[in-house]
């Protein structure tokens, strides 16, 4: 993907989001379901991210490749991150070892995601958390 301005990260990590989103709350996680609060916190990251990303290309321009950068790594993590999930939920035989290496991989990727998503900082104004299962994602988007 050639990603040129910072407004183009904007759509990169809306789209991450929004990818995810159908993912979640079908039907409702139950409490203490990982793979859900996984995909919220990659989905609640994305979205906000893109929403900075836009605020962001509003106040400064298109940015460098090095102020792209984060927001990008954060886009990618939340497709790896979600693919492996799939991957987990999904196998055809059971291999615990493969299953235990990529559940690490998915802890690996969250932890990279909740340290971008602090360096990228901060919820954009009027933007509440979505709950795992909420099907409202549509509303939140600009």
């Amino acid at each position: 993907m050639n990603v040129e301005s910072m407004d183009d990260v904007a759509d990169c990590l809306l789209s991450v989001a929004w990818n995810i989103f159908p993912l979640m709350g079908k039907p409702p996680a139950s409490p203490g379901n990982r793979t859900e609060e996984i995909r919220t916190l990659l989905v609640d990251a994305c979205h906000d991210a893109g929403m900075r990303a836009r605020e962001w290309a509003a106040a400064h321009g298109a940015g460098t490749e090095e102020e792209r950068r984060p927001f990008l790594r954060l886009a990618e993590i939340g497709t790896d991150a979600n693919l492996f999930l799939g991957m987990v939920s999904g196998t055809l035989v059971a291999d615990p070892e493969r299953i235990r290496r990529r559940w690490a991989e998915i802890e690996t990727l969250v932890i990279e995601a909740g340290e971008l998503a602090a360096l990228i900082e901060g919820r954009p104004e009027n933007r509440p958390p979505l709950a795992a299962g909420d099907q409202s994602f549509s509303s939140f988007r600009s």
